[in-house]
């Protein structure tokens, strides 16, 4: 019975084997023939065929040409006091701008110029995922999809990323400084920023009266002469304990409070700001070589489909006419 279940799988298995090496050689040949029939359409309709290629190679490089390229710039953002969802719900403002209206648009927002704010493409702001919840920055949240479930891997709220589509690289200090302005003139983030900062202060201030009562209560305690005791202990009596309490731990603790907050306030210069600034990829988005290929690949299909639609007009008459 064994051998007949042993000889029974292995015939399956085969089988199956076979069927898929069957399988791969009908795709092969549908394949050959499509890239066959593909072929010789496009060679019976040469000339259509390659002037629609020359066209939109052309349109491609019009495309791409030095006054249209787009370049991409991305920038950490810092936040001082205010939280990361206000800040990017602040955004929204800039993200959902229009130019064709006056009073959404970014010249009008950013206080730019017409010849500058047309230049800005788009602006993005995206949350960042700190792993392991340790405040360190891991990944950016491109996707706007992380799962707010996650109590592990959780969005930064003193930070945000931005990005940014420009076309003239020149102009990128200027738009970063009305950025700026634009989020630190915010009335919000102003007092949340004043709030924040004025508690790091506040901690500071403690910790230098705490510092200040907690040595002289050490010098205190080292040198006054404990009194002799009675006491019983584990059925002795013992007489007089000469044990000192010791402070140090007490003073490293503030001492270290003291440093964080003393650290966190340096920062406070005001309530959003960019460390290293927006930096630019060199390589537009909209290069020659990438466009040339991208406009191939469009004409080609635009080409086939064309020469199909010539090659059956005809029928599609016939078909229209019924």
């Amino acid at each position: 019975m064994n051998m007949e279940e042993n000889n029974t799988k292995e015939i399956n298995l085969l089988q199956l084997i076979s069927m898929f090496f069957n399988w791969l050689n009908k795709i092969g040949r549908k394949l050959l023939n499509t890239i066959g029939f593909i072929i010789r359409l496009c060679y019976r309709s040469m000339y259509t065929f390659i002037i629609i290629i020359v066209l939109s190679l052309i349109v491609g490089q019009y495309l791409a040409r030095p006054s249209a390229r787009t370049y991409k710039a991305e920038a950490m953002t810092m936040l001082y006091g205010g939280e990361a969802q206000t800040v990017k719900e602040i955004s929204k403002q800039l993200e959902n701008s229009l130019s064709t209206n006056k009073l959404i648009s970014l010249s009008t927002k950013l206080s730019l110029p017409d010849s500058v704010a047309k230049n800005i493409v788009e602006i993005k702001s995206f949350y960042v995922i700190d792993y392991l919840n340790d405040e360190t920055a891991d990944k950016i949240d491109f996707g706007n999809n992380h799962s707010l479930t996650d109590t592990l891997n959780v969005r930064m709220s003193d930070r945000l990323y931005l990005q940014l589509k420009i076309r003239k690289i020149n102009q990128l200090q200027q738009i970063q400084t009305a950025i700026l302005n634009y989020f630190n003139n915010n009335r919000l983030l102003q007092n949340e920023f004043i709030v924040k900062k004025d508690e790091y202060a506040q901690q500071i201030r403690i910790c230098n009266l705490e510092l200040q009562r907690v040595d002289s209560l050490a010098q205190v305690s080292y040198f006054k002469d404990n009194e002799k005791q009675l006491r019983f202990e584990k059925d002795k009596l013992l007489v007089g304990d000469q044990k000192k309490q010791l402070f140090y731990e007490d003073l490293l603790g503030l001492q270290a409070r003291k440093s964080y907050a003393e650290m966190k306030l340096v920062d406070f210069v005001q309530p959003v700001d960019m460390p290293s600034g927006f930096v630019v990829n060199p390589s537009p988005l909209n290069g020659r070589v990438k466009y040339g290929i991208f406009s191939l690949l469009i004409g080609f299909a635009i080409a086939v489909i064309v020469i199909m639609l010539i090659d059956n007009l005809k029928n599609i008459f016939s078909y229209l006419r019924k």
